[in-house]
């Protein structure tokens, strides 16, 4: 007879023993599976995350690893926030001039410029002509003195570096009592999806489940449009066109507040096992215009080094900053008050659908206007470096560059003067952050799980050498009739190690379902909390085995570490099982016979 089948019989014949030996190696074998897995997947996922599409980031000095973290993982508070204009600074000339003249600094000037302006001493004779002239001339020094002065029309300092900029905005959480949960807000522009990728090498973008990406001006909700995440809209159950309110500062504050600024969401991201799932993302340009999101500035600095009498000039026209046409938004419930008593008693009823609460909210939205440039803060900047640079080269001397270098300056009413704010900024690449956190932090904790994986596997091992060695004395009859039918020595001595074998494989096999389907019952809890999925089919990422063994086994192949611990517990079993096959080996078959 084959000698597995014997083993097979003689562990069915101590069912008992043997389904408790098998029992602790499962449980043993589980706990490493779900250990292994769990960590291996959480951690590739950061290595594999933390450049999603671009490689530097730029923000408030600080340490590098929490701006990494905070800006990459939204796992903690960011330190301070930088100017506008740092964010400008990577943008090229269109961009810039847009954003430029949404300033103060660009509408005072103006402002300076027209009043200064005199009609020519020349006269044509004609009628017009001459203020005609006037007008162009003056038109044209504006646009000479903005063009010199704010740079308005010339790419950023660092855009020679970049391919993309894309700017975050946080401090805000969205707050579901009934889900007992809270998720970090975001404000970003919408290029965030349309440019970043999910995998440098596949190129994957984002896409959506439901819904589209948000706008920067939509004609139905303005500027007041969000994108969530999967695990947001699961958790919370969010349906496209809900309205979510944010809550100012940190949930569990006293400080804290909810926005009465109301976002209609009109996407949902698709899952992507990335922390994006777990954010609910705003529309930049919307996050600016909710409460205590302005940056206050001080009117005296409006104009750096302009005359006293022409400051005063300005005092009086701060709506014209804001609104070009002289309306208030604050006014637009009024304006709809006073159409509606210029109708008839039949208009004024279908008009009233109109002027509802609803109504009046988009209403409300669509005239909202920008933040002035001087008002805006950023959290921090996603770069992406030039993509002729393959090797990344950018990536790690544009760092020092911005660290030591002074940024230009495009406003001269900032504060924030670039050679002073130069102090308050810092530019890291998040791949070299999270290689140190590994390298510090994590890779010894591995090191730490793997050793006790292994201990965990000895421990098993040994009680396989417990159940068969106590097993002996009683086994002592049936090796001698083994012996008197014909079983030599050393065929006597594998059955016993087969046995040890069998034991450790069907243990072993046990605990990996056992590891994996506790994987499936954790994973939820894992996916909320790191936002990275875990299932019954995750893995532990492989590791080489030079790594696994701390280079005593200098072999370079890589290897996921739970798939050797089946044949590692088989290996000690064999191990193990000697001193029994020893024992069984040495059986006396005459005075066993004779029992």
């Amino acid at each position: 007879m084959n000698v597995f089948k014997i083993a097979w019989r003689s562990i069915q014949h101590r069912g008992f023993g043997s389904l408790l030996t098998i029992i602790s190696m499962a449980l043993g074998v589980m706990m490493v599976v779900a250990v292994l897995t769990i960590h291996g997947v959480v951690s590739q996922s950061f290595k594999n995350n933390n450049s999603l599409g671009y490689n530097v980031i730029v923000g408030a000095r600080g340490g590098g690893l929490q701006l990494t973290l905070n800006s990459v993982y939204y796992l903690s508070k960011p330190v301070e926030n930088v100017p506008y204009e740092y964010y400008l600074a990577f943008c090229d000339a269109e961009t810039r001039d847009k954003e430029l003249k949404n300033s103060i600094a660009y509408k005072a000037k103006k402002l300076v410029t027209d009043s200064s302006a005199v009609e020519p001493p020349l006269s044509l004779g004609v009628g017009g002509i001459g203020s005609a002239i006037a007008d162009a001339l003056t038109k044209d020094a504006f646009e000479f003195q903005q063009t010199t002065s704010m740079k308005n029309k010339q790419k950023g300092l660092y855009k020679r570096y970049t391919h993309i900029a894309i700017p975050l905005c946080q401090g805000d959480y969205y707050v579901d009592p009934e889900a007992e949960a809270q998720f970090r807000c975001v404000g970003t522009k919408p290029n965030f999806f349309t440019d970043l990728v999910l995998d440098a090498d596949t190129r994957e973008q984002f896409s959506f489940s439901q819904g589209r990406c948000f706008v920067e001006d939509s004609e139905e909700h303005g500027y007041f449009e969000c994108v969530v995440g999967s695990v947001v809209a699961k958790t919370c159950d969010i349906k496209l066109g809900d309205r979510l309110q944010a809550t100012h500062g940190d949930p569990d504050s006293e400080e804290a507040h909810i926005h009465e600024q109301e976002y209609t969401v009109v996407g949902i991201i698709d899952q992507t096992g990335t922390p994006n799932d777990r954010v609910v993302f705003l529309n930049l340009e919307g996050f600016y215009l909710m409460e205590d999101h302005s940056k206050p500035i001080e009117k005296d600095g409006i104009m750096a080094g302009t005359p006293v009498e022409e400051q005063t000039e300005l005092a009086p026209l701060d709506d014209a900053f804001f609104d070009d046409d002289g309306d208030d938004p604050a006014d637009a419930k009024e304006t709809a008050d006073a159409k509606t008593d210029d109708l008839s008693d039949g208009e004024k009823g279908q008009a009233a659908k109109l002027t509802d609460e609803e109504e009046f909210a988009r209403e409300a939205n669509n005239t909202r206007i920008p933040l002035p440039v001087e008002q805006r803060e950023i959290t921090s900047v996603l770069v992406r470096t030039l993509l002729e640079d393959e090797v990344g080269l950018y990536a790690y001397t544009l760092p020092p560059t911005i660290n030591e270098g002074d940024i230009e300056s495009v406003l001269d009413w900032s504060p924030y003067r670039p050679e002073r704010a130069q102090k308050a900024v810092q530019a890291v690449n998040p791949i070299d952050e999270m290689t140190s956190l590994f390298a510090m932090f994590v890779d010894p904790i591995r090191r730490l799980l793997l050793g006790l994986t292994c201990m965990i596997c000895v421990v098993s091992a040994l009680s396989i050498l417990v159940g068969i060695y106590n097993s002996m004395s009683q086994r002592q009859h049936e090796i001698a009739v083994m012996r008197a039918l014909g079983a030599n020595r050393g065929k006597v001595m594998m059955v016993i190690l087969c046995e040890a074998i069998l034991l450790a494989f069907v243990g072993g096999f046990l605990g990996w379902i056992l590891g994996h389907g506790l994987n499936s019952a954790l994973g939820p809890v894992v996916e909320n909390q790191t936002g990275v999925p875990v299932g019954f089919l995750s893995f532990a990422p492989p590791i080489s085995i030079a790594e696994m063994t701390s280079g005593l086994i200098p072999i370079p192949v890589s290897v996921s570490p739970e798939f050797l611990i089946i044949p590692g517990l088989m290996l000690l079993a064999v191990i193990v099982g000697i001193y029994p096959a020893i024992s069984a080996y040495r059986t006396d078959v005459s005075k066993s016979l004779g029992k």
